[in-house]
């Protein structure tokens, strides 16, 4: 796993984003920062840890979580054991289930997407995350800068480490879920998270254009589920 510093102002408020597969922080370049400072997690291709993520935690008065797509999956695994350090933890589009036919992705697409991985497989991937025509062109505008190849090697072991686990289990306090999910299912998500208090968020898979900064995501208060 590697980290990125998106925004580092010394703030006292910071807000650990664990980004989905494929991503860097190219795509989150539009959105500011005021009054929060913005760690990024992402490339599961392990998930080995090189810092001390407790102390660098420690070390604010105020520390949010915030966890998109097979993020969800990662932000368990690295933060199950410190969750109470995050004042929210916030589940985007996401599941503990992440490759599953009813829970998850379904086992076949992404099996295949692997099989057939190639610059056109990952423009496709792009436009079922985005839909929105003016979101896509936005994200275009801003796609990640990894190679084919090293998203290849995440999506491979990916599929060969991730593991299922309940939804009781999860430290999140805030379930989000887009209403036209197309990478993994809304219903799948739905199913998941059945026993939560879900918030449906109007779009699809990839939401972040819909707000101007991190802090507007931490400030939307129509994300917050039943604690």
């Amino acid at each position: 796993m590697k980290t990125l510093w998106l925004h580092k102002y010394d703030r006292e408020r910071l807000l650990v984003f664990c980004n989905g597969w494929g991503m860097d922080g190219a795509p989150f370049a539009p959105l500011a920062a005021r009054d929060v400072d913005v760690m990024m997690c992402y490339n599961y291709t392990d998930l080995e840890v090189t810092e001390d993520l407790a102390a660098l935690i420690g070390g604010y008065a105020e520390a949010h979580l915030l966890a998109w797509s097979m993020g969800v999956w990662a932000g368990q695994h690295l933060f199950s054991s410190m969750a109470e350090a995050f004042q929210r933890r916030i589940a985007v589009n996401g599941t503990l289930c992440p490759i599953h036919d009813r829970l998850g992705i379904p086992v076949e697409i992404f099996s295949s997407t692997l099989a057939r991985f190639d610059e056109s497989a990952r423009l496709k991937f792009y436009r079922r995350m985005c839909r929105d025509r003016a979101v896509l062109d936005r994200f275009l505008a801003h796609q990640p800068e990894r190679r084919i190849d090293d998203q290849r090697l995440e999506l491979a072991s990916l599929l060969d480490r991730t593991d299922c686990h309940a939804a009781d289990t999860a430290i999140y306090t805030d379930i989000v879920v887009a209403e036209k999910d197309l990478v993994l299912p809304t219903a799948n998500q739905k199913q998941f998270w059945q026993q939560r208090d879900i918030h449906l968020l109007d779009g699809y898979h990839f939401p972040f254009y819909g707000w101007r900064s991190w802090d507007d995501i931490l400030l939307d208060r129509s994300l917050e589920g039943n604690r």
